[in-house]
């Protein structure tokens, strides 16, 4: 009578939360897919994690139900994929940086299915919280420092994430410690106790996502379209013309020179994004005055607009 009391808890539970993540995305997430302004790659990017989050907890509920190690170790796959897709929600699309979260992500995903399979449990649960905690924590690094959502968010998802990377650090801790069983121990990192900072945890990464709604930078329907990329137009032939070395210090003069033009620029692959229209000849001007760029090398930039796809 108490394992269908108690699966009966769980199943209403995880309607919950998927209620909770369908809200959200029909009403935060959803009307923003069409444009590829940064702030909306983090929103693409955190529906994915939610759906990560959720399927998590479902196959956690049918692995104690009798599921078995397959839904285990998927259960612990999505739980260590949904905060590294967090750290690649607050990066620059289509910068370096996300390639190596992607295969961050990845290489961890790998690490802990692997574990949890091959394993005893409770070390494949240790190697499991020291996964999740890597990715909170560098999520939290990575948040602190994001130039592309809204402040608030960012701000939201840093103490968030690092402080449940805190958590599963001090969970790991415990478990290796004399306190190992004390009623200390039960009472801050039972299954209980563990399902409310996890939840929690969800909660206010939710609000991290209303938050961007709330942001100036959602404000009107035309501002995706004030989004101009200023790239170098052949990579291949500059690198020869400059060398590797010299195409990279040009390139971090372009970024540095079109954040003085615009603040909110956007580091992407190979160039920058600039919120304005036609930020060519601005950027141009500003490498020539400043960084004392001549007329060869700014012939290799070019620029493109990033206009929404429903326009």
């Amino acid at each position: 009578m108490m394992a269908v009391e108690a699966s009966m808890v769980l199943s209403i539970g995880l309607a919950v939360m998927c209620v909770a993540l369908g809200a959200s995305m029909i009403g935060v997430i959803l009307p923003q897919l069409g444009s590829r302004v940064p702030v909306h790659f983090f929103l693409r990017v955190t529906s994915m994690a939610g759906v990560l989050a959720v399927g998590s907890t479902a196959m956690y509920v049918l692995a104690f139900q009798g599921g078995g190690p397959v839904a285990l170790t998927m259960a612990s796959t999505a739980m260590v994929l949904a905060p590294a897709m967090l750290c690649i929600a607050v990066s620059p699309p289509r910068s370096r940086r996300v390639r190596a979260l992607v295969a961050f992500a990845v290489v961890l995903a790998l690490t802990v299915g692997i574990t949890t399979t091959a394993l005893e449990a409770s070390a494949a649960l240790t190697v499991r919280i020291l996964a999740v905690a890597a990715a909170c924590g560098l999520c939290a690094v990575l948040s602190a420092r994001a130039r592309t959502i809204p402040r608030r968010s960012a701000i939201v998802l840093a103490a968030t994430t690092g402080g449940f990377a805190a958590y599963s650090l001090l969970r790991v801790a415990v478990s290796l410690s004399p306190l190992a069983g004390t009623p200390l121990d039960r009472m801050l990192f039972s299954v209980e106790a563990t399902g409310v900072a996890a939840t929690a945890s969800v909660l206010l990464t939710g609000l991290a996502v209303v938050l961007v709604r709330r942001s100036p930078t959602l404000g009107g329907p035309d501002r995706s379209s004030a989004w101009t990329r200023v790239a170098f137009d052949d990579w291949s032939r500059a690198r020869t013309d400059l060398g590797i070395d010299g195409l990279l210090a040009l390139l971090t003069e372009l970024r540095m020179a079109a954040r003085e033009v615009d603040p909110s620029a956007v580091d992407v692959y190979r160039g920058v994004e600039v919120r304005r229209p036609s930020a060519l000849p601005a950027v141009r001007s500003r490498l020539r005055d400043g960084y004392g760029w001549r007329a060869a090398q700014l012939s290799l930039l070019t620029e493109s607009a990033d206009a929404p796809r429903g326009s």
